[in-house]
């Protein structure tokens, strides 16, 4: 064996198991040296930074056992190679006193996630994963998902070259993410897609194409984060040609969403990347959607958005229909939000729209299911914002600014419990 090769298989035992020296046990292991004098109460394992950092992870991983905690000690691991999870009910946690504390660099990685999760009861805490070549963290098809003072960037900025998503359950239920802040993801910071039961709260996205998007996700709630420069602040989509068919029952509220002026940066064709540069909120083709108490500044584009995909085909070309899911947004109630400084200067489509701004807060397509009655839109009965409805066309100056007809209420959506 090589000396080289001894040194680095002495150093991820020594991180596993207990070595001589002056490390003490604790919770069942040896005390790595990056640990000492850090509380690690409740932690199965302790791990800390070595000549091997992905094999030391991911060997931890593999042996882990249902219930366990893999507690990472401060420093800074480099991961060369996607890591995968597939133990349920475990928790990984860095001991550092914030997120920064303890960092997951994958520059220079192979393989495209930075962690592949399939597990149930799967949490991350208190870490920071920076630039993964794929997305950041992805859950698939899990019941129990917590994401919890979570940080994830990308040292490049805010390129089209990042990942497409930082935190990315998809396929899952009962998911909570809180106090997580993300930077720099090319299309979504934080996404929930296809999920049921959804909780994203107290939570900071800026610099990422979409800050938030909860996609064909039923019974969601967003409130109390921060959301700007981005390209879009939050977005709640119902796409079609995916395996769950719609998106219902999302509650947004107590958000402040200021600034998102950044230029797009998706990858050119995805449907992301038609949105304007300025966009506040964007609701589309979503059914039975409550957005309030929100307050929505200086978005240059619109503060709130509301569109069908019939209108997403208009815009973007090439996009395909999917007879199984409805491209009509229907109960959108919109109300005691606060707006200021928004549509001042809308930009790319929009530009090419509105000949004399400002743009109103609150736009609606005015797109209605035919084999239906009616869209349901209530923009409440006090407190009513700057409105038009575009009534089918895309000229605001063709449309109705009137708002007598959406002066109306509806029921509230119920908040989720997390």
């Amino acid at each position: 064996m090589r000396n080289g090769t001894f040194a680095a298989v002495l150093a991820i035992s020594c991180a596993l198991f207990s070595c001589a020296g002056d490390e003490e046990p604790s919770a069942g292991t040896s005390t790595p040296a990056a640990c000492e004098g850090v509380p690690s109460d409740g932690c199965t394992t302790l791990l800390g930074p070595s000549a091997d950092d992905a094999t030391l992870l991911q060997t931890a991983f593999i042996e882990a056992k249902s219930g366990d905690s893999v507690c990472l000690c401060p420093g800074s691991y480099s991961i060369s190679r996607e890591l995968s999870v597939g133990v349920p009910d475990l928790t990984i946690r860095g001991l550092g006193a914030t997120p920064d504390d303890t960092v997951l660099d994958f520059a220079g990685q192979s393989g495209n996630h930075g962690v592949d999760v399939t597990s149930d009861a799967f949490a991350m805490e208190n870490l920071w994963i920076k630039n993964t070549t794929g997305n950041g963290v992805v859950v698939t098809g899990a019941d129990g998902v917590t994401f919890r003072k979570l940080k994830v960037t990308w040292d490049a900025g805010s390129v089209v070259e990042n990942g497409a998503y930082a935190v990315y359950p998809v396929s899952s239920q009962n998911v909570l993410i809180e106090q997580t802040e993300v930077v720099g993801a090319a299309d979504a910071g934080i996404y929930v897609g296809q999920c049921t039961t959804a909780v994203v709260r107290d939570c900071k996205v800026h610099g990422n194409v979409a800050g938030i998007e909860i996609e064909n996700t039923t019974h969601a709630e967003v409130y109390d984060n921060e959301s700007w420069d981005n390209t879009a602040g939050i977005l709640v989509f119902v796409l079609p040609n995916l395996e769950k068919k719609n998106g219902m029952d999302a509650l947004v509220h107590d958000n402040l969403v200021h600034e998102n002026n950044r230029a797009n940066f998706a990858e050119p064709g995805t449907i992301v990347a038609s949105v304007p540069a300025g966009t506040g909120m964007l609701l589309l083709a979503a059914d039975n959607t409550e957005i309030r108490n929100n307050t929505v500044e200086n978005n240059v584009s619109v503060g709130v958005m509301l569109l069908s995909f019939e209108t997403i085909k208009i815009v973007l070309q090439g996009v395909t229909d999917d007879p199984a899911t409805d491209p009509w947004p229907e109960k959108m109630f919109v109300h005691d939000n606060t707006f200021s400084g928004n549509g001042t200067a809308p930009k790319d489509i929009l530009a090419t729209l509105v000949t004399t701004p400002p743009l109103q807060d609150v736009v609606w397509d005015g797109k209605e299911d035919p084999a239906k009655s009616g869209a349901e839109l209530c923009l409440g009965t006090s407190n009513l914002p700057s409105f038009v409805d575009l009534q089918g066309g895309l000229d605001p100056a063709a449309g109705s600014t009137d708002t007598t007809p959406f002066e109306c209420t509806l029921p509230p959506v119920p908040p989720v419990e997390p």
